[in-house]
């Protein structure tokens, strides 16, 4: 529980990091394609980054223990437990996780009855196909929404020229698969959804795919006005699902707005690579797993006793050339002359265990 506790928390910030990247560097230009792309590898990033480590190695030197210190352990006697008394505390970490389970489940339940009541909903109308698109014309109040290949309205409410651009709208959305940044940025309201971060995210981009949806439609028109007017006439059928693109999803004064904002100049795209400062410090500190590896150790033990006398070990690893090198330093260091000769290493030993 508490490797998962730590990615939702590294998740969460990742998530914060785009939204705030996103709302004060480009919120305002004209790029969205570009901003849709970004707030997707927001959601990709943020969800994977936190998986991957890069791995720094240090190598320690293994712990040398002398024979007095192993002796010492092995005459220590049993401890005695019996009367120890055992409290066990309360889980608070469990009462959190079965909160987060509770709310995460009834939020994708949710998600699960919408789609269910869609399905019903495109199966009772009446439906047909136009240029790879499947039309449904509703007898509900609704207004108009696309999910996937559907396009979904009720042209009782609409004339001809306002379902013209109404049916454009939707199939920007069709087209480019808009009904995907919809479903995933749902699921990470599921996961997610106890930082308010994910929340601002879903907002904005449910809002900038509205924004690519106006700008490809108005294109193809030659009544700017008139696109703007059937906006201001959707206002009053927005009963809509969540899940779905409709065709009035943000704030009307925003979408009219950003319809008649002049394009960003390319030159301010390098904005977008201001998020890889931010990236790299997060891997930095968060991302290195350090791993301490033993070296194992080919010098040998040396214990001086309180009576001033010398004792050496030496293990099976310590070749010729050290051995010379510590008997010189024994002979400078303590004026002790340590010969050997015919040196044979034999495997180690396993000592019985202590009874």
């Amino acid at each position: 529980m508490e490797t998962l506790f730590i990615y939702l928390i590294k998740s969460s910030g990742l998530l914060a990091m785009f939204y705030l990247a996103y709302h004060f560097l480009v919120r305002k230009e004209t790029f969205f394609d570009a901003n849709r792309w970004f707030l997707l590898s927001g959601l990709l990033t943020s969800a994977l980054l936190p998986l991957f480590f890069i791995k720094k190695i240090i190598w320690v030197e293994s712990p040398k223990i002398s024979m007095e210190d192993l002796v010492a352990y092995a005459q220590q006697g049993p401890v005695n437990t019996k009367n120890v008394a055992i409290v066990e505390a309360f889980d608070w970490m469990q009462l959190l996780w079965m909160g987060y389970t509770l709310v995460a489940s009834a939020l994708l339940f949710k998600i699960i009855l919408n789609l269910f009541s869609l399905y019903r909903m495109l199966h009772k109308q009446q439906q047909f196909k136009r240029e790879g698109f499947t039309l449904v014309d509703s007898d509900d109040h609704i207004a108009p929404f696309s999910f996937f290949k559907y396009i979904v309205y009720n042209s009782d409410f609409y004339t001809g020229t306002e379902l013209q651009s109404i049916i454009l709208h939707e199939q920007v959305h069709s087209k480019e698969h808009h009904s995907v940044d919809v479903l995933l940025v749902k699921l990470f309201t599921v996961v997610f959804w106890f930082n308010p971060f994910v929340w601002l995210y879903k907002k904005v981009i449910a809002q900038n795919l509205e924004y690519i949806a106006d700008q490809k439609a108005i294109a193809q028109l030659n009544d700017r006005q008139a696109y703007q007017h059937a906006l201001l006439k959707v206002v009053t059928h927005q009963n809509c699902l969540s899940i779905t693109n409709h065709f009035y999803q943000s704030l009307i004064k925003k979408r009219i707005v950003m319809l008649n904002t002049n394009q960003s100049h390319k030159r301010n795209s390098w904005k977008y690579a201001l998020i890889l400062p931010a990236l790299i410090g997060f891997v930095f500190l968060f991302q290195i797993k350090v791993v301490a590896q033993e070296v194992e150790s080919d010098i040998w033990v040396k214990n001086i006793s309180n009576n001033g006398d010398v004792k050496v070990k030496i293990d099976k690893n310590c070749s010729d050339e050290q051995l010379k090198k510590e008997a010189k330093k024994l002979k400078e260091e303590h004026g002790v002359t340590l010969k050997f000769s015919k040196v044979k290493r034999i495997p180690r030993v396993k000592l019985p265990a202590s009874k």
